[in-house]
């Protein structure tokens, strides 16, 4: 959190009432970099690191009386603000991803029919021996039709990483499925 903004750090800081669009936008270009590379090392995927880039660029912009005018005070000003939008970010992604579990684990697979003959409850059990998140990945791909890549976006997994999980989820499944159930 940064700290409040009074005329006496406004002085020392270097920071004036009015600050020049024209300046104000190329301290924005000369970050732009950075401050992505800053997020992109920080969120699972560059979509979520441009997500984060934008929103940084809107508050500074629209907080630019605080933003000193001396450059590397500007510099730390704004990584003070990048850091408030990756923590609201993180916040906003685990919320989310929470949101999910409970919505998947409410809506039980009997709903759907899936635990309607021996076959089935077979798969059901089969299906539940997963993580959760694996096992969302395999349903949008088998149920919804998404391709790996598209169900593992939807989730917020990297190509790579649901590529991977989708492997080891199927594996997982063969065996369950072939093991006797416990019923």
């Amino acid at each position: 959190m940064t700290s409040p903004v009074t005329d006496e750090s406004r002085r020392e800081s270097g920071a004036s009432s009015t600050v020049d669009p024209g300046d104000m936008k190329q301290l924005l270009r000369d970050l732009m970099p950075e401050l992505l590379r800053y997020f992109g090392r920080r969120v699972p995927n560059a979509e979520d690191a441009a997500d984060c880039l934008g929103e940084t660029m809107i508050v500074l912009w629209r907080r630019r009386e605080a933003v000193p005018l001396d450059r590397e005070s500007a510099r730390r000003y704004a990584y003070g603000v990048a850091a408030n939008v990756l923590r609201e970010s993180q916040r906003g992604r685990a919320r989310q991803f929470a949101l999910a579990e409970r919505l998947v684990a409410e809506y039980d697979l009997t709903r759907d029919g899936v635990a309607d003959g021996d076959t089935d409850s077979d798969l059901a059990r089969a299906l539940s021996a997963l993580r959760p998140l694996d096992r969302e990945l395999v349903l949008l791909v088998a149920w919804e039709g998404f391709g790996v890549g598209v169900a593992g976006a939807i989730l917020g997994l990297s190509d790579q990483a649901s590529r991977a999980r989708y492997s080891r989820a199927r594996a997982r499944l063969r065996r369950e499925l072939a093991s006797p159930g416990d019923d």
